[in-house]
């Protein structure tokens, strides 16, 4: 199902909900304004597909295939995203709190400006995935696969990255206080912090960084 021009939110409404039904290929199109809430889409694949300003509040987008996607200044809060598959992928300005996002694949995606508190991306593999001016508080990341993934000045307050290693990815713009590790903090190995980073890290396992301390006093 293919439409090259722009539709009255009433025309997208019924083409998205068409092509989730008869579980078709949507695709070329741009969709404005649109409001579904609490509705199963899992049936959809969507290619070179634009959303802009739309809300999509709990919907359920298992299993949906994403490619050349763009969602803009769109709310996909508490929706049900388990074993989606993204592939150049943009989310900006938008609101994802509470998404789940459990076992999904993520490839050459960026997500930009957008909230993603307590997002729940347990075993997911990221590829050339990067999130930028994120609000991810609380977010879960556990047992997730990250290559050639990036954060930028994203907040980490209290994320969940146990049994997912961060080897080189670099942590030194974002704010990662309390981040949830194993006990061991085998997740930081190879990851990259600042100094002060690395103190407050350091701490958890029992160490004290002298020069930090003799500067404080100082």
């Amino acid at each position: 199902m293919t439409t090259k021009t722009d539709l009255p939110p009433e025309e997208g409404l019924a083409l998205l909900r068409r092509a989730a039904e008869e579980e078709e290929t949507l695709s070329g199109v741009i969709l404005e304004g649109l409001v579904l809430s609490g509705e199963d889409l899992s049936g959809l694949e969507l290619r070179d597909v634009t959303f802009r300003r739309c809300r999509f509040p709990g919907c359920g987008w298992g299993g949906v295939s994403f490619t050349g996607v763009g969602f803009h200044n769109c709310d996909l809060s508490g929706g049900n995203f388990d074993a989606a598959f993204f592939h150049r992928t943009d989310f900006t300005d938008c609101r994802a709190t509470g998404v789940r996002l459990q076992r999904c694949r993520m490839r050459q995606v960026r997500l930009d400006d957008s909230r993603l508190s307590e997002a729940d991306l347990t075993a997911c593999k990221l590829q050339n995935t990067a999130f930028s001016r994120c609000k991810l508080e609380g977010a879960r990341f556990p047992r997730s696969r990250f290559v050639q993934t990036a954060f930028d000045h994203c907040d980490l307050t209290g994320a969940d990255f146990v049994h997912t290693l961060l080897k080189d990815v670099d942590l030194t713009t974002c704010v990662i206080d309390g981040l949830v590790l194993s006990e061991r903090c085998a997740e930081l190995r190879g990851a990259v912090v600042d100094l002060w980073q690395a103190a407050g890290l350091a701490r958890r396992l029992g160490l004290r960084i002298k020069e930090l301390e003799e500067d404080s006093h100082g």
